[in-house]
């Protein structure tokens, strides 16, 4: 069981930055724990998890201020060693508009390696150390961080995310170099984390949205920002308010008001009732955008 020190408020964790600066501990594990619209509306950092090769600790950014998190996300000085960083930066960049610096992502190594597996996968080949089994892993990720206290196995789930970096960052640091691909696995590192192309609307996401027509892409953009005003006003996952499925769905039958009402349906009451009016202002928008297109 990992031993760790809960960095709970603003004063604890500047303490912690000047003490690994003072104990020249400028490499630390780090990994996010948060929540991506499975429980609530949204995206939001739940956890911090740090390594500094002999403690652990953990940082509850609900009780800390953007601030000192940004202070300590940003600092240059101390490198983060992190497994796949991108969506967490991107976590933190929208949430808290933070940009993390001086990232050593262990994962552009692994791929360099061609190695594409996940973390406990690349543990166990580079370290041959078992991690635990998927099912165990997925349940982890999908449990819900925004509710405090946090139990055991969900703190001990965390810290094992970072248990293993510097370990890894140092074998696949030989292999590289054995490899000849340090050179360029050192140049991918300068951009690790950082924004390359601006990030994409949560519409273009949906499956088939390449196959689809000009005209169909701008009924489902408008389907799928009414729906998000919803889940946003109610605070729950968009897919309670309708899934993307039948977003598509709406493509087939948006001119036909009662299959619209079929197609929008929810146990919820109250959801449908909001999202109705909603989605015939988003078709009337839709066919005035269309109309004013090159399209029609």
């Amino acid at each position: 069981m990992y031993i760790y020190k809960l960095i709970k408020n603003d004063n604890e964790l500047l303490s912690l930055i000047n003490y690994f600066k003072d104990n020249n501990l400028l490499s630390i594990a780090m990994d996010f724990e948060g929540e991506f619209n499975l429980h609530i509306y949204g995206e939001h950092l739940c956890l911090i998890q740090l390594f500094d090769t002999k403690d652990f600790y953990i940082i509850d950014p609900f009780t800390i201020s953007k601030e000192a998190l940004k202070l300590f996300l940003e600092d240059k000085d101390i490198e983060k060693i992190m497994f796949s960083c991108d969506s967490d930066a991107s976590l933190v960049r929208k949430q808290f508009d933070i940009q993390i610096n001086n990232i050593f992502d262990v994962r552009i190594i692994a791929l360099e390696l061609e190695f594409e597996k996940g973390y406990a996968a690349t543990v166990n080949n580079f370290l041959n150390i078992d991690i635990g089994d998927k099912n165990s892993k997925k349940k982890n990720q999908m449990t819900n961080w925004l509710k405090r206290p946090l139990n055991d196995n969900q703190i001990q789930y965390a810290l094992e995310d970072v248990a293993y970096l510097h370990q890894l960052k140092k074998v696949l640091l030989e292999k590289a170099e054995e490899k000849q691909k340090l050179k360029v696995v050192m140049k991918k590192m300068k951009i690790a984390g950082k924004e390359i192309n601006p990030p994409k609307p949560g519409w273009v996401k949906i499956t088939n949205w390449k196959k689809l027509s000009k005209k169909e892409k701008i009924l489902l953009k408008h389907f799928f920002i009414a729906r998000d005003i919803v889940a946003k006003k109610m605070n729950v996952p968009a897919v309670r308010i309708l899934e993307k499925r039948k977003l598509v769905d709406l493509l087939y039958c948006y001119e036909n008001d009662n299959q619209v009402k079929t197609t929008i349906k929810n146990k919820n009451f109250k959801y449908e009732r909001m999202l109705y009016p909603l989605m015939k202002k988003a078709i009337e928008d839709a066919k005035k955008e269309i109309n004013a297109s090159p399209i029609h």
